[in-house]
């Protein structure tokens, strides 16, 4: 669907001379003897803007990407955009050339909603700097092992939850369980119920403020900011009002986990998590961290782990419903490895290389930020020939790099395989341009990944999923939507959920595993 502009009907003609000025800088600043990417047709003032998905803009980089190439640009009004469609281009520029490419550009509906609190969006600088040191000491590949109990537990919670409840609540419960890890993990907070407050409002945060937090759906924020003013009555203003909601849910998000922290630690000076670790650490060095940036960092660490790992697992239940013969070769595996006495454990992990080729997929198939989170040069550069004009807005297109053929042929297939070997060992391709480029990359995607392989392997040796069946009984193949915005991920669809062992036996097992 591309871009509603509605709202320029109702426009007053006076401040097409705002556009026009706007514009003429663009074209001066573009006065220069190299080119800039090539990109489709550019209408005057307009740019590219009646082209765009604005839902899933992907769709059309991609598109776009066949036609011109590994490096394109296209103009919204003002705004200079280069998406980046190749492996290549994203290392060179992203990663080779991080000193230019590290900021993030000002996206209105990032700032409007409360979610500039992300430190997905926050701007290179001192500030970001000290955040990453932080996730750096906190979620680094070494550290991982000292979250595996809490993921193991959340995992086998999973399992109970399944046997105990319906199963069109599967995915709830998934998310429920990659929430309830990493809130243990980053506040403490230990969330066991559907129906527990934190989790409504973790859920309703995503729900309202990923939609608006990329550069398409901003166009007519940043183009206009007077919109904002307008009363939400106005014709062409719901993006005010979808703001205004988003908004209250952020702050929620960032306020109730943090005060959790703090009342606990007020009354049990034990109390111990990764946020108040923090903080004591902090403290101890004289250096207190003001409570917006302890907000923003336990906030973005809890977002960024549990709908991280909570799309993936999504995504493999879908991709499980539609291949059968990779559930079943999956099923093999956990059996050969462990047999039927006990569940898998993180120790199993090396002898499983084709759960971590499925998690591998998964990632592909379903690229969860199908864009990332936008770069902004901070200075004018040449590449292979082109012109990037400081101020540009650079997009790492991770979609296209997942559907290129030349790297994973039949790109729509979901097959575990590309990810090994002839021998049946990983291969070396570990989906990085997944996770992002240069010094903004994930820093936990390491513990995403390990939450992921531990849910999956332990929902897979104790139940089967498959298709649901109408009323006639005959299977209803699996076809799903998929949300869209600056995260991609399916929507819930109906399954039956088999248990492989009588629950009396599965609950022995978990009751063993407690013990171990």
């Amino acid at each position: 669907m591309a871009l509603s502009l509605s709202l320029l009907q109702i426009i007053p003609l006076g401040l097409l001379s705002w556009v026009l000025a706007r514009y003429a800088v663009t074209k001066l600043r573009g006065n220069r003897s190299l080119p800039l990417p090539p990109g489709p047709k550019q209408l005057p003032f307009l740019g590219a803007v009646f082209d765009i998905d604005s839902e899933s803009p992907w769709l059309t980089y991609t598109q776009w990407a066949a036609k011109y190439g590994d490096i394109i640009s296209c103009r919204f009004f003002g705004s200079q955009v280069v998406v980046l469609n190749s492996d290549k281009a994203a290392e060179d520029l992203l990663d080779r050339r991080s000193r230019i490419y590290s900021d993030r550009p000002e996206i209105s509906t990032v700032r409007l909603s409360g979610w500039d609190l992300d430190i997905g969006f926050q701007p290179y600088g001192n500030e970001w700097r000290l955040y990453r040191r932080l996730y750096q000491q906190s979620f680094r590949e070494q550290k991982i092992i000292d979250y595996q109990s809490i993921q193991l537990a959340a995992a086998h919670r999973l399992l109970t939850n399944m046997s105990n409840n319906s199963d069109d609540k599967l995915w709830g419960l998934i998310s429920l369980c990659t929430s309830s890890a990493i809130l243990s993990t980053v506040y403490g907070y230990e969330v066991n119920a559907l129906d527990d407050p934190l989790f409504h409002i973790s859920d309703k945060a995503t729900e309202t403020g990923f939609p608006l937090l990329t550069p398409e759906m901003s166009i007519i924020m940043d183009t206009f900011p007077f919109v904002k003013y307008l009363p939400t009555w106005f014709p062409g203003t719901s993006i005010v009002r979808e703001i205004q909601i988003a908004k209250y849910w952020s702050k929620l998000f960032f306020d109730y986990p943090y005060n959790f922290t703090m009342e606990k630690m007020q009354s049990n000076p034990a109390f111990s998590c990764v946020l108040s670790e923090t903080i004591r650490s902090s403290e101890e060095s004289g250096q207190s961290m003001p409570v917006r940036y302890l907000k923003k960092f336990a906030g973005t660490a809890f977002i960024a782990g549990a709908e991280t790992a909570a799309s993936v697992l999504h995504t493999l239940v879908v991709a499980l419903l539609q291949n059968p013969v990779v559930q079943k070769r999956a099923q093999d595996d956990i059996q050969a490895v462990i047999g039927n006495d006990r569940l898998p454990t993180f120790e199993d992990r090396p002898s499983l290389p084709y759960i971590e080729a499925m998690v591998r997929e998964a990632l592909r198939w379903n690229t969860v930020l199908p864009l990332g989170v936008p770069h902004f040069s901070t200075e004018d550069d040449v590449y292979e020939g082109y012109f990037i004009p400081k101020g540009s807005t650079v997009l790492s297109n991770a979609w296209g790099m997942s559907r290129d053929p030349q790297r994973y042929p039949d790109p729509e297939t979901f097959r575990p395989e590309r990810f090994l070997t002839k021998d049946g060992e990983l291969n070396g391709d570990d989906v990085r341009f997944t996770f992002g480029w240069g010094r903004r990359i994930c820093p936990g995607r390491y513990s995403a990944v390990s939450a992921v392989w531990i849910d999956v392997a332990s929902m897979l040796a104790a139940y089967t999923l498959k298709k649901a069946k109408d009323e006639n009984g005959v299977e209803i193949e699996p076809i799903p939507e998929w949300t869209t915005g600056v995260a991609r991920k399916p929507k819930p669809i109906p399954l039956r959920i088999v248990p492989r062992f009588e629950p009396s036996r599965l609950e022995q097992m978990l009751k063993e595993a407690q013990h171990d």
